[in-house]
C-alpha cells in the first residue's frame, strides 16, 4: 500500500509540475485591454525541418520543354502518391477522364516560383482530398514568364477543355496572361494584387495579400517618432514605398544591405529609443535586429512587422525578451481543423505560408464561388479581401491581439 501511495504521489508531481503555461499578458499603446487567442499551440521544434528548409536556396532545373502532368482522380490513388514529388515527375499519369467531376489546371514558371508551386500543389491536393472529390489536376510548367511560353501553356490547358486555372505568376506576366485568357475561363492569381492590373478582365481573380492594409493596420498603434528599416530587395523596396505613402513623418530611415553582418552602427542610435520602429525586413534580418537592439540596450516603444515575421522561425532565432515589444500583422485566417490537417499531411502549410493560404482561397472559390463557408476569406469584385490581424509572439507560438 505504501508503495502505491508513493507511486501516485510521484505521478501527480510529474503531471502537474510539468504543465506549461500557455497564456501571456499582452499590452499595447492606445489599448487598455486586449483579448488573447492562441492560434498556434505546436512547439517550434516540431516544424524545425520545414522552417530551416525555407532558408535554403532553391536549385532551378532548366528544361527545353513544357512539362505536363495529370494527377490521378481518385482519393485512393492520391494517397499512394508522394505529393511532394508532384512537380518533379516527368511522365504523364493516365487518368480515367469519365470519372473526373472537377477539372482544374495549375500553371507555374519553375525558374521563378518552384518552391511556391510545390506547396501550392500540395494545398490543392489536400483540399480536394478533404472534399473526397474525383478530379483531374492538369499541371503545366511554363518555365518562365515569356509571352510565348505563357501562350503555349494556356493553349495546352484549352486543348484539355479546362476553364478553371490557378496561375502562379508574378505581376510581370499580367499583360501576357490578359491577352490569352478567354471569357469562358476563370484564372486565379495567388501572387498578384488587383491594384497591379490597370485593365478590366472579369476572367481574372486576384489573390495576393495586401501589405498596404497590414502597414495601415499597424500604423494605428504608432505613438509617433516613427522609424523604419528596410531591405534592398524587391519586397523590401515595395514595403518602403507603401510605408512612405502612409507615414511620411519619419525621424529614422535606414537601408539594410543584403550582406549586412554588423548591426551595431544600425541599432545603436539614440533616436530609436521610445520610437515606433517598423521592420520591413526578412525573417533573418528582423531576428538579428531584434537581438541587437536588446544587446545594446536600445528599446523602441513598440516594434512593427508585417506578414514576413509571422513565422515560427522567429522563436528559434530570437529570445522571448527580444520580442517583448514586437507586434506582427497577419492576413491568414483560421479554417476548419480537419481541412488544415489534410493539407498539412500532404505538405501544404496554410497556417504560416500566405501563398498556400491564397491558393486554398482560390481553389475553394473556383468551384463554389462564395457559396462555401469552409473558407472565411471571400472574393469581392474579382479580388480576395483579406482582414489583417495583429499578433504577439510567445515561446509556443502567436497570440492574437483584439
Amino acid at each position: 500500500m505504501l508503495r502505491q501511495i508513493l507511486a501516485l504521489t510521484i505521478f501527480a508531481f510529474l503531471f502537474f509540475g510539468c504543465t506549461q503555461k500557455q497564456v501571456v499578458e499582452l499590452k499595447l499603446p492606445s489599448k487598455d485591454k486586449v483579448e488573447k487567442k492562441v492560434v498556434q499551440d505546436k512547439k517550434v521544434e516540431e516544424d524545425g525541418v520545414t522552417i530551416i528548409e525555407e532558408l535554403v536556396p532553391i536549385d532551378i532545373q532548366e528544361s527545353d520543354n513544357i512539362i505536363e502532368e495529370n494527377i490521378p482522380v481518385s482519393e485512393n490513388e492520391l494517397n499512394q502518391i508522394d505529393s511532394s514529388d508532384l512537380i518533379s515527375q516527368q511522365e504523364s499519369l493516365q487518368i480515367d477522364g469519365t470519372r473526373a467531376k472537377m477539372q482544374v489546371a495549375f500553371i507555374y514558371p519553375s525558374s521563378l516560383v518552384s518552391k511556391y508551386a510545390r506547396n501550392s500543389l500540395n494545398t490543392i491536393s489536400g483540399y480536394l482530398s478533404y472534399q473526397k472529390a474525383d478530379y483531374n489536376l492538369f499541371v503545366v510548367d511554363s518555365e518562365n514568364e515569356s509571352e510565348f511560353n505563357i501562350n503555349d501553356a494556356f493553349s495546352k490547358v484549352k486543348e484539355k477543355g479546362i476553364t478553371k486555372v490557378i496561375a502562379l505568376f508574378t505581376p510581370n506576366a499580367l499583360n501576357s496572361i490578359n491577352k490569352v485568357v478567354t471569357s469562358d475561363m476563370k484564372v486565379y492569381l495567388p501572387l498578384i494584387e488587383k491594384k497591379d492590373f490597370l485593365e478590366d478582365n472579369d476572367s481574372l481573380i486576384f489573390g495576393s495579400i495586401s501589405y498596404d492594409e497590414q502597414l495601415k493596420k499597424l500604423s494605428y498603434y504608432s505613438i509617433g517618432n516613427n522609424a523604419m528599416f528596410y531591405q534592398d530587395s524587391y519586397l523590401g523596396s515595395k514595403l518602403r514605398r507603401t510605408y512612405d505613402s502612409l507615414i511620411p513623418d519619419t525621424s529614422v530611415r535606414k537601408e539594410i544591405k543584403k550582406n549586412e553582418k554588423n548591426f551595431r552602427s544600425i541599432v545603436n542610435d539614440y533616436r530609436l529609443r521610445n520610437a515606433s520602429l517598423y521592420l520591413n525586413t526578412d525573417i533573418v534580418k528582423t531576428s538579428l535586429i531584434l537581438s541587437q537592439l536588446r544587446a545594446y540596450d536600445v528599446f523602441p516603444k513598440i516594434i512593427f512587422s508585417t506578414q514576413i515575421a509571422y513565422d515560427p522561425m522567429l522563436m528559434v532565432l530570437t529570445q522571448d525578451k527580444d520580442r517583448e515589444r514586437l507586434v506582427i500583422a497577419n492576413s491568414i485566417d483560421d479554417v476548419n481543423s480537419k481541412l488544415k490537417d489534410e493539407i498539412t499531411t500532404l505538405g501544404g502549410n496554410i497556417t504560416f505560408e500566405w501563398v498556400d493560404y491564397s491558393t486554398l482561397v482560390g481553389i475553394n472559390y473556383l468551384f463554389y464561388d462564395n457559396n462555401s463557408s469552409l473558407i472565411p476569406t471571400q472574393v469581392v469584385n474579382n479580388e480576395v479581401i483579406y482582414t489583417p490581424r495583429l499578433f504577439k509572439s510567445t515561446e509556443i507560438g502567436f497570440l492574437e491581439i483584439k
